[in-house]
């Protein structure tokens, strides 16, 4: 009996420990369950993070496309304005050119001149009427005293 006793007490012993080690281990298995949910809500917050730079990532690439089209379109308004201002800067070229050129035919001899008697203004020195030089309409200025001379 008395062996029966001994054996008794090493089993509640042992139960004793088993159930210390149990506990134990439930702890351990509790305290790693409070992590997992923390870590869970971690998750949960970075993925809402996560989602929200991808909306933000999504928006920045809209924006940038659109400054690329901004750009692209500012770029071709560019190049108009320049083939514009190159074909003013040619007619103006040109201008000057025919104005030179119509400095020197102010003295254009009279008999080159086919005149009209239609006026186009008369002032104190004389009157201007409209003449033909090369088949081209001209102003022809007639001072006083050659209108006296002229049929």
């Amino acid at each position: 009996m008395e062996q029966n006793q001994n054996e008794l007490d090493a089993v509640v012993r042992e139960k004793s420990t088993m159930e210390a080690g149990y506990a134990s281990i439930r702890h351990v298995l509790d305290e790693k369950q409070r992590e997992y949910a923390i870590l869970q809500q971690e998750k949960a917050q970075l993925q809402g993070e996560f989602d929200e730079q991808q909306r933000e990532k999504a928006t920045l690439q809209q924006q940038v496309e659109s400054l690329r089209q901004n750009v692209r379109r500012s770029n071709e308004r560019q190049q108009e304005l320049e083939e514009r201002l190159d074909a003013t800067t040619a007619a103006t070229e040109e201008l000057r050119h025919m104005l030179r050129q119509s400095k020197e035919v102010q003295n254009i001899p009279s008999r080159d001149i086919q005149l009209t008697n239609q006026k186009l203004g008369k002032g104190s020195y004389g009157e201007i009427r409209i003449g033909y030089w090369q088949g081209c309409p001209v102003a022809v200025k007639m001072l006083y005293e050659v209108l006296a001379e002229s049929p």
